[in-house]
């Protein structure tokens, strides 16, 4: 895998907030990502992107693209008068994208175009955002 670079994104805030993923590492073929806003190493954002080319050898020729993303939730928790702080929960979706070795450019363009076109549907948000049935 190619060195990696800062990667810099939006949040949805009335007033957008940029956040900064800084490389953390390179391990073969997943680099890795942190977002290192949350005072505790707990919550640093986390994101991963893994590439695997076809393997020598079978017969089923496809390139594997996935994407992981956590957001953990950090709460300080009391044990004993001590505080520390203590993960509440994580956020985190994963996308992976299973590309034959055959497929054109165009194709390959239009997956990825078409699956951000399917994450800001309405019906899409309304499920993730508001937990709302939409089928």
């Amino acid at each position: 895998m190619a060195a990696i670079t800062t990667i810099v994104v939006p949040d949805a805030a009335g007033t957008p907030v940029n956040h900064t993923f800084a490389p953390a590492k390179v391990d073969g073929d997943t680099a890795t990502w942190l977002e290192k806003s949350n005072t505790s190493s707990l919550g640093y954002w986390t994101l991963s992107i893994t590439q695997r080319a076809p393997l020598a050898g079978q017969t089923s020729k496809v390139y594997r693209t996935k994407l992981s993303f956590q957001k953990p939730t950090v709460v300080n928790e009391v044990i004993n008068g001590v505080t520390r702080p203590s993960i509440a929960y994580v956020n985190g979706a994963t996308v992976e994208f299973v590309l034959p070795a055959d497929a054109s450019l165009q194709e390959r363009k239009d997956h990825r175009k078409l699956l951000v076109g399917i994450l800001n549907d309405a019906s899409f948000i309304d499920l993730v955002e508001n937990q709302n049935n939409a089928y």
